[in-house]
């Protein structure tokens, strides 16, 4: 059984996605042309809550997107500054621009001279510091298969507050990272994810939560 609307295959047994609330179906639509053969760049800048912004605003408007989160720069005090490009289909191009009331793709990366912060070469070799990080996270090229949402056991997030799961639930699928998000009571959100992703997972949580780099 699949699910109609984000296409996760479940197993025999279950009739509704957990996650789209939508009920399953026994085969999908056949597939149309990858969507990332042909992107063009829609947005770039350094925020991620202005990247998240942008995404949701798009996803409300069922514009399909990918976003790339790209390290670029380390700097004095050891952060990892990243970059974050949001790409659509050249198709959508136009509809988005008047969604965003932009006249072109944007560029909205601050310029050297307004950073408070010394920028170092990126490929610059520091002296070891002593004993190495054990089991340091890494960030993934691919997605572990299967995946099947009911194996998403662990809360590594729940809504006490302001609601991130948006940005959560990205930041998790740009590291590889499936997660099921759930709500036990109108307003109330909480983000799931395997056993196995479990600790790089809440890195993820409290880089985002705090405004921290991942350790």
């Amino acid at each position: 059984m699949f699910c109609p609307k984000c296409k996760v295959e479940y197993r025999t047994g279950f009739v509704r996605c957990s996650d789209c609330e939508v009920d399953l179906v026994e085969e999908l639509p056949k597939e149309e042309p990858p969507f990332d053969d042909a992107l063009t760049l829609l947005w770039e800048c350094a925020d991620q809550t202005e990247c998240v912004g942008v995404c949701r605003d798009l996803k409300n408007a069922d514009i399909p997107y990918q976003v790339d989160q790209v390290p670029y720069e380390r700097t004095a005090r050891m952060r990892v500054e990243c970059r974050y490009r949001i790409l659509i289909s050249p198709n959508d191009l136009d509809r988005a621009k008047e969604l965003l009331r932009i006249d072109a793709p944007q560029n909205t990366i601050p310029s050297s001279d307004d950073d408070e912060e010394e920028v170092l070469d990126p490929t610059a070799e520091f002296p070891d510091a002593g004993a190495p990080l054990a089991a340091e996270p890494k960030r993934r090229d691919t997605y572990p298969d299967p995946w099947y949402p009911e194996d998403a056991t662990l809360e590594v997030w729940s809504q006490d507050g302001d609601d991130f799961s948006f940005g959560i639930e990205l930041s998790l699928d740009a590291n590889r990272i499936h997660c099921r998000c759930d709500s036990d009571k109108p307003g109330a959100k909480k983000i799931f994810v395997r056993p196995e992703d479990e600790s790089f997972a809440r890195e993820i949580v409290r880089e985002i939560i705090e405004g921290t780099p991942l350790k």
